[in-house]
């Protein structure tokens, strides 16, 4: 098993000099340090794609990282995907909502992921 807050520590100290540089917020909510889990490679992988695919779309406004027990949330206060993009950005343990106001969300589920690796 791998600390989920040394994979996050990670993903969130290389891409806060991009988000610095382009003038975007990120932001890191993980009130439980001491969770961890199985796969951390996959994990790392799909963060890593979703983060940057947010930083490339938001031009202004706020990238929200938030560790939950069974799920990871990518927040992006400055974009919004049509229906049919958030569809094919989504996978069975990654869902990918969007809405006019509120941005874009990204949701990685852990247990998925973890299910995975076993």
């Amino acid at each position: 098993m791998h600390r989920l807050s040394f994979i996050i520590s990670e993903i969130y100290n290389k891409f806060l000099p991009l988000a610095e540089n382009s003038k975007v917020k990120l932001s890191l909510d993980f009130p439980d340090t001491t969770q961890e889990i199985a796969n951390p490679e996959q994990l790392k992988a799909e963060l890593e794609k979703h983060l940057d695919s947010a930083l490339t779309r938001t031009k202004s406004g706020e990238i929200t990282i938030s560790v939950q027990k069974h799920a990871i949330r990518i927040t992006d206060s400055g974009t919004i995907l049509s229906k049919p993009i958030c569809a094919l950005m989504s996978s069975p343990r990654v869902q990918v909502k969007s809405r006019v106001g509120f941005g874009t969300t990204v949701t990685i589920n852990l247990s998925a992921t973890d299910k995975t690796a076993e």
